[in-house]
């Protein structure tokens, strides 16, 4: 994400960028909950279990991280979820599901001077939408990452910001028993 200077502030990877030992992910929950309550029908299927997703999606979100880390050290890294995002920014319905989502439909959120990025640029610029998210602390976006209580983090630190509310399903940071915005970074 590109602020005033030309300087990279913040990335979005949409990939797993955390683990838990019990191999449910409570970010996942969260959003799984956050997409189905905007209408998503098959939340199951577009969030699914860590463990049943591919080891190419798995291990290259990681790799990116460490080699933006290499380059970049202070970069703030954020897992995205584009697919996801597109329910909780009502973007996608019922009426318009995730595969026919243009960037037309994003001019709200992204401008580009392209109407028709593939399925996978316009999830690149879901991915810097989140980062941009994260390093402005924008207004109804929170880091889901700090209700994990035991993750492994392969390139620490790194954060998981989305539009979702509070879960009272969903116990807040155990370090600092807030989350949010004003949560300290992990």
């Amino acid at each position: 994400m590109l602020g005033p200077s030309p300087e990279i502030q913040g990335v979005g990877i949409d990939s797993p960028l955390f683990w838990t030992p019990s191999g449910t992910r409570r970010v996942d929950c969260t959003v799984r909950e956050a997409i189905k309550e905007a209408g998503a029908p098959n939340a199951g299927g577009t969030v699914q279990h860590v463990n049943s997703l591919r080891g190419a999606c798995l291990a290259q979100g990681v790799v990116a991280a460490h080699l933006l880390r290499q380059a970049i050290p202070g970069v703030r890294i954020t897992e995205a979820h584009p697919k996801a995002l597109l329910w909780l920014i009502k973007v996608a319905s019922i009426d318009r599901r995730v595969l026919h989502v243009t960037m037309g439909h994003l001019a709200e959120f992204i401008t580009c001077d392209v109407a028709e990025l593939s399925e996978h640029e316009r999830d690149a610029a879901l991915g810097a939408l989140s980062a941009c998210a994260m390093v402005s602390a924008a207004s109804g976006w929170r880091d889901i990452a700090l209700e994990e209580k035991d993750s492994f983090v392969p390139v620490p630190p790194v954060e998981y910001w989305m539009p979702v509310a509070t879960s009272p399903n969903h116990a807040l940071h155990p370090m600092t028993g807030v989350g949010g915005a004003n949560a300290g970074r992990r």
